[in-house]
């Protein structure tokens, strides 16, 4: 003991996202719930003695919907420490985990404990809001941290309010992470993030680029029907979106991008929308002028045989990913995030892209693919 005060124990709970196409599984806590009756929640539950936390995860969610996860399905989004609003409560810590690679196999989930839950829904994650009866804040503010990409946060609720979560208000707090790089990752792929020179560069979604400020690049965000996106790899490792500097020959932003998309990996492009701007606020890449580097969102019509890029003399790899791990990978921290989110956001919205909810790579052949 520090100071005479008594150590600390803790407990430890998990909670599962299994989502589909873009909507979370969610269980309705019984009318007779000691905490929380009727508000939703994530597949949920204690550490047991012995266990440690992953295996807590497999184990609750079985339990509670049949569905049969093995560890190496689990991704780890967040480690949260909670104190509930209750003047008895004491703070413990919460591991909250994405279930990928679902199969058949897996089973389709159901209610498993009905004597727990009334009843399960398919939540859609971008309007939380809506969910009839209300959310458990606590799993509320866990799901808005990872929709935020906060691998770690504190939700500590002041004695006397809400077990529900209320529209408007939070009382999360994400704190600062180490940014670790994806190290693995990238070792494991062969590939390195791709350095921003200059600073600062300021996302605007969904915002044209205002008169008078020039365009200077134009990179896309190049979906597959699958709702996986691009991502361009040289041989040392670099790695690049799909286009490239804005040419005096370049009729727009958008040609500038099927020019160079072509280039440099062979796609083709079918149709496209405007995503938003990253402003480029030193210009360092453009003769010391300030500029815009537009983002634009397309579907991919075919990916035709690799060849040499004419700008830079190399044959790139080209890998299909989910916008978050395409974000994770490129670095840029939350700005690279944002746009990435938007980019998926809006390639669902406009041109019907599936949100993609796999956390796997895959790198396109040599001789290429159609994708209409």
């Amino acid at each position: 003991m520090a100071g005479g005060n008594a150590r600390f124990l803790g407990a430890t709970d998990v909670h599962v996202l299994i989502v589909d196409d873009g909507r979370v599984l969610l269980l309705r806590r019984g009318p007779d719930a000691e905490y929380g009756p009727g508000l939703w929640t994530l597949p949920s539950g204690h550490v047991e003695d012995g266990e440690d936390v992953v295996t807590a995860a497999v184990r609750e969610t079985h339990e509670e919907t049949g569905v049969a996860l093995t560890p190496e399905l689990l991704r780890c989004e967040l480690v949260m420490q909670h104190r509930g609003p209750r003047a008895t409560a004491k703070a413990r810590t919460g591991w909250f985990f994405r279930a990928v690679g679902l199969t058949r196999a897996t089973g389709r989930p159901y209610n498993a404990e009905p004597h727990k839950h009334s009843e399960l829904m398919w939540a859609d994650l971008d309007d939380l809001d809506s969910v009839p009866g209300g959310m458990v804040a606590y799993v509320r503010a866990g799901l808005d941290a990872i929709a935020e990409g906060r691998p770690y946060a504190l939700h500590f609720q002041e004695p006397g309010t809400a077990v529900a979560h209320v529209p408007g208000t939070s009382a999360l707090v994400p704190l600062a992470a180490a940014d670790h790089h994806n190290v693995p990752l990238r070792r494991a792929l062969g590939v390195r993030e791709w350095l921003r020179i200059g600073g600062p560069w300021t996302w605007h979604a969904d915002e044209p680029v205002p008169d008078g400020l020039p365009v200077g690049q134009s990179w896309g965000w190049l979906f597959a029907p699958d709702g996986r996106a691009l991502v361009l790899a040289a041989p040392d490792g670099g790695l690049n979106m799909p286009g490239g500097t804005v040419e005096p020959e370049d009729a727009d932003a958008l040609a500038t991008l099927r020019r160079e998309a072509y280039e440099e990996a062979g796609a083709v492009l079918a149709d496209s929308v405007h995503v938003g701007y990253l402003h480029d606020h030193q210009g360092l890449m453009y003769r010391g002028v300030p500029s815009a580097r537009v983002r634009i969102a397309a579907r991919l019509a075919s990916l035709g045989p690799a060849g040499v890029d004419p700008a830079t003399g190399v044959t790139w790899r080209r890998l299909l990913a989910p916008p978050r791990m395409i974000a994770a990978l490129l670095g840029g921290g939350q700005e690279s995030l944002a746009e990435a989110l938007a980019a998926q956001r809006t390639a669902h919205e406009r041109l019907g892209v599936p949100l993609c909810d796999a956390w796997t790579v895959e790198e396109v052949s040599k001789e290429g693919t159609d994708f209409e």
